[in-house]
C-alpha cells in the first residue's frame, strides 16, 4: 500500500451542494447530492435535503453539474526542464495525482513538500526515482547487468525512500528477476517496461504490477498485414511491435487472473504513427511548452528525418491494431490505467490525460470504463481505496466539478467548473489564471508561475 498524504497548509470547510455525483466504480450517478469536506477529507455525502451545511462553510453550487473523484495520470515524468512550473497544468486540468515513472527523486521530493505546504500548485506525486536499465539512457537510472547489480540497486532505492521500483526495456533476464524478488522483500511495487528477455506472463507472475506502453504485446494480424507491418521503419516496429496469427486471449486471461495492470499510453503512441511532420492534437497546446523542454525532448526522442512514402498510412494501420489490442485487454478483464508519458509532444501535462481518455473510448471502451481507468483503478493499484477512487466520507476531497456528464461523453471530463484538492477550491476563474500564468512562464516572461498562483478563497 502506498500512503497518500493529506497534509495541507490551508483547511476550510467546503460544501458542494445539489450536485450529481458519479460512482466511478459502477459507472452510475446520483442526483441532488451534497458533499461536505473539512480540509483535505470528505466528512459527509448524502441527499441535499438530509445534509446540514456547517456554518461558515464555503458553499459551491453544484446544480446542473457532475462531481467526480480527482483524475490520475498514471505515467508521467516531472523532473525535466521547466517541470516545476508545469506542475500547475495538472491541477488546471483536474489531474490531482500522478505516478512519476522516472526522474531525480530528490527534486521530486522537494516539489512534493512544496505542494503539501501550499507554496506550489501541483498534484500528489507517487514516484519511482531512478529506474533500472541495462544501458545508459539520459534519464536518472541505475545501470544494471547482473543479479547482484539489481539487488544493490533496489536496496539503494529502498534507502532513498522511493514509492516503487521502475524497470526499463534493456534489463537482462537475471537482473529483472533479481530486482522483482528484492523489491518484494523490501515491500515495494515493481512497474515499468517489459524486458525483451522476459515474457509477458513471466513478468506478471514475478509480481510486476503494471506493464507500460503495450511493449511486448503482439498484434493479431492477417497474413497481408503481417507482410506490410514487417516492412515498417525500425522506430514503428519498436513502438507497435510485430504481428502474429496466434490467438492472444490466453495471454490476456493470464494477466487478468494475476491482476496485472496495463497502461497503454495510446495518445503518445499516436505521435509515432504519424511521424515526423504531421500535426498531432497536442500541437495546439504548444504555447504551454518552453523551448528548453522542446530541446530536451529532441535529445531523448530524436525522430528520423524522413519516413517511407506510405509511412503515414502504415503508421495509422499499426496504431489501429493497438486500439484493437486495448479493447481486447479490457474485454478479457485486464485492468487498465490511464497514463500519458507526459510531457511528450502530444501529451502536455494535464491536457494529455484528456486525450488519453478520448483514445480509450476510440478503442471501444465506454466513457465509464475510460473514467474508471483514471480514478478507481489508480486507487486499486495503489491499494489506497481508503483514500481514493470514490466520493465518500473519509476519502480525500480531491474532486472535479464538471459542467456536463462524463458518462455520456468522456470529452465532458474536460469541461471543468472547479477543482478541489488539499482543502482548496480552484474555481473556473482561478483555473484560467493558472493556465494564463503557465503560458507566460513558457514564454519566459517571468519565473515559475505555479508557485505564485492562489486558489479562490
Amino acid at each position: 500500500m502506498i500512503t497518500i498524504s493529506g497534509l495541507v497548509a490551508l483547511c476550510q470547510i467546503i460544501a458542494i451542494t445539489h450536485a450529481t455525483i458519479v460512482d466511478v466504480e459502477q459507472g452510475a450517478s446520483r442526483r441532488d447530492i451534497t458533499v461536505i469536506a473539512d480540509g483535505p477529507r470528505i466528512t459527509a455525502v448524502g441527499p441535499t435535503a438530509s445534509i446540514v451545511v456547517p456554518k461558515g462553510a464555503r458553499v459551491v453550487e453544484g446544480s446542473g453539474k457532475w462531481l467526480i473523484p480527482g483524475l490520475w495520470d498514471m505515467h508521467v515524468h516531472s523532473a525535466f526542464p521547466s517541470g516545476r512550473a508545469m506542475l500547475a497544468l495538472y491541477t488546471a486540468n483536474g489531474v490531482t495525482g500522478v505516478r512519476d515513472m522516472g526522474g531525480d527523486f530528490g527534486t521530486i521530493s522537494r516539489w512534493r513538500q512544496e505542494i503539501a505546504a501550499g507554496t506550489l500548485v501541483g498534484p500528489r506525486i507517487v514516484a519511482s526515482g531512478p529506474y533500472l536499465d541495462g544501458h545508459a539512457p539520459p534519464i536518472p537510472h541505475f545501470e544494471v547487468h547482473t543479479a547482484d547489480d539489481a539487488r544493490l540497486a533496489v536496496d539503494s532505492l529502498a534507502k532513498l525512500g522511493v514509492d516503487f521500483v521502475k524497470v526499463h526495456s534493456a534489463l537482462p533476464r537475471a537482473a529483472f528477476f533479481a530486482a522483482t524478488r528484492e523489491a518484494r522483500a523490501k515491500g515495494l511495487f515493481v512497474a515499468g517496461h517489459l524486458s525483451p528477455f522476459v515474457t509477458i506472463e513471466e513478468a506478471s507472475d514475478s509480481g510486476q504490477r503494471s506493464l507500460e506502453h503495450l511493449l511486448g504485446f503482439v498484434n493479431v494480424c492477417t497474413a497481408a498485414e503481417s507482410i506490410a507491418f514487417a516492412a515498417a521503419d525500425p522506430l514503428r516496429r519498436i513502438v507497435f511491435n510485430r504481428c502474429t496469427s496466434r490467438d492472444q486471449r490466453p495471454v490476456y486471461e493470464h494477466l487478468a487472473r494475476n491482476g496485472t495492470w496495463v497502461t497503454p499510453t495510446l495518445a503518445t503512441a499516436w505521435e509515432f504513427a504519424v511521424l515526423p511532420k504531421h500535426e498531432v492534437p497536442g500541437d495546439s497546446l504548444s504555447r504551454f511548452v518552453s523551448d528548453s523542454l522542446r530541446d530536451y525532448l529532441v535529445q531523448i526522442f530524436d525522430p528520423p528525418p524522413a519516413m517511407p512514402a506510405d509511412g503515414d498510412v502504415l503508421g495509422r494501420q499499426m496504431f489501429a491494431k493497438r486500439r484493437t489490442l486495448v479493447l481486447a485487454l479490457h474485454n478479457a478483464g485486464v485492468p487498465l490505467l490511464a497514463g500519458t508519458d507526459a510531457p511528450m509532444r502530444n501529451v502536455p501535462p494535464g491536457f494529455g490525460l484528456h486525450e488519453e481518455l478520448l483514445e480509450l473510448t476510440r478503442s471501444g471502451l465506454t466513457p465509464a470504463a475510460a473514467l474508471r481507468a483514471a480514478t478507481f483503478e489508480p486507487a486499486r493499484y495503489f491499494a489506497a481505496l481508503d483514500s481514493l477512487g470514490a466520493i465518500a466520507p473519509g476519502k480525500l476531497a480531491d474532486l472535479v466539478l464538471l459542467d456536463a456528464d462524463p458518462l455520456a461523453d468522456i470529452a465532458n471530463a474536460h469541461r471543468i467548473a472547479a477543482v478541489f484538492t488539499r482543502g482548496r477550491v480552484y474555481d473556473r476563474a482561478a483555473l484560467d489564471e493558472l493556465l494564463a500564468a503557465e503560458i507566460k512562464a513558457a514564454r519566459g516572461l517571468h519565473g515559475s508561475a505555479a508557485g505564485a498562483r492562489s486558489p479562490r478563497e
